[in-house]
């Protein structure tokens, strides 16, 4: 019998200075604090993508192409998931009483990881679905690479030339290197420093509204988990379809990526989004431009394990009383944008998926 051939990425998650970790540590405490660290990285990275499986030190998961349109979303997922793995990092240690070695070392941890896209089957292994094909055997390979080697770098990703191009990503700014595997051939590949991409995180200047700040605010409740909202929010090709009477465009990209400064356009609102604040799945910030009107909005997303709560905060920027502002942000939620039956179509989308 004949396997459907599908399309789509493997990611691969892992943790690096393992082995030193556990050598040089004391086995049951560093046993508890990498079980956490892959727990904590397994909830970010699903379920958006599939579990593959738990590999000691590594965490695999794939997904779909078709279910996962936007590229870039996979990149955010990385990036969200490293902010998350460092935050936890800092949170251990703050909180870690016991002197031994293991507890007062989890900062020699660092993550790395490895996206790849390619053709694969699915097939039944011991009662559960695995994908199977050259393309796997390619993204499990890629972990064992020579950026280190030539960056310098401990913590990173690494895209494979399949996936940066299925990801509608640019290159500029990435490292490009080329690996050899016997049997497999050649990869071209592209990195970039999270450890560079974390910092700038931390120094970014935030731009959010507060509820006392916001001129009116609607409430959503979704049952699907923050990446996947998060997608439906800002691809403007899904936005177009649960916004009612809307057609988004792209239109500015930072380095081809989603970022403060990056601008998408309205036709059928005649107003341009201006994105301010970007911090996936936690919030993004944007400024609405159309007429004589200058609009600020915040988005908020929070997990409600499995569901994600949104918070949608509308502020009008001219200088008018505090009364019309709140007017006029109502209006645009209820009537020009209708999110609230926006928001019931975009639930029935995302499970027609």
């Amino acid at each position: 019998m004949s396997q459907e051939v599908n399309q789509g990425y493997f990611l691969l998650a892992d943790l690096s200075g393992f082995t030193a970790f556990l050598a040089d540590s004391e086995l049951d405490h560093a046993k508890g604090i990498i079980e956490q660290v892959l727990e904590a990285i397994v909830a970010n990275l699903t379920p958006t993508m599939t579990l593959g499986e738990v590999e000691g030190d590594a965490v695999y998961v794939y997904g779909v192409e078709s279910q996962l349109s936007r590229g870039e979303l996979i990149a955010e997922l990385v990036e969200a998931t490293y902010v998350a793995f460092r935050d936890l990092q800092k949170t251990m240690l703050r909180n870690a009483t016991c002197p031994c070695r293991a507890c007062q070392s989890i900062d020699e941890l660092d993550l790395k990881f490895v996206i790849h896209f390619g053709e694969f089957a699915l097939r039944d292994v011991a009662g559960k679905r695995a994908p199977i094909g050259s393309s796997v055997n390619v993204a499990h390979r890629l972990v064992k690479n020579h950026t280190p080697d030539a960056t310098g770098w401990r913590a990173y990703v690494l895209i494979s030339e399949q996936a940066l191009a299925q990801m509608g990503l640019s290159p500029e700014g990435l490292h490009a290197s080329e690996e050899k595997y016997e049997h497999l051939g050649n990869v071209r590949t592209f990195s970039n420093d999270l450890h560079q991409f974390y910092d700038e995180v931390i120094e970014r200047r935030r731009v959010a509204l507060t509820a006392e700040e916001a001129h009116a605010e609607i409430v959503h409740d979704f049952d699907m988990p923050p990446a996947i909202v998060w997608d439906w929010l800002n691809d403007p090709a899904k936005r177009t379809r649960w916004m009612q009477r809307s057609n988004w465009i792209p239109d500015v990209r930072i380095k081809g990526r989603t970022a403060p400064g990056a601008k998408n356009h309205c036709a059928s609102f005649e107003v341009i989004e201006q994105i301010l604040d970007w911090r996936p799945f936690d919030y993004y910030t944007v400024r609405f431009l159309g007429g004589p009107l200058s609009v600020l909005a915040t988005v908020s997303l929070e997990s409600l394990m499995p569901g994600t709560r949104v918070r949608w905060k509308m502020k009008v920027e001219n200088r008018l009383p505090r009364w019309i502002g709140k007017l006029l942000s109502k209006a645009l939620i209820t009537r020009r944008m209708r999110l609230a039956q926006g928001f019931d179509s975009m639930t029935m989308m995302m499970h027609q998926v």
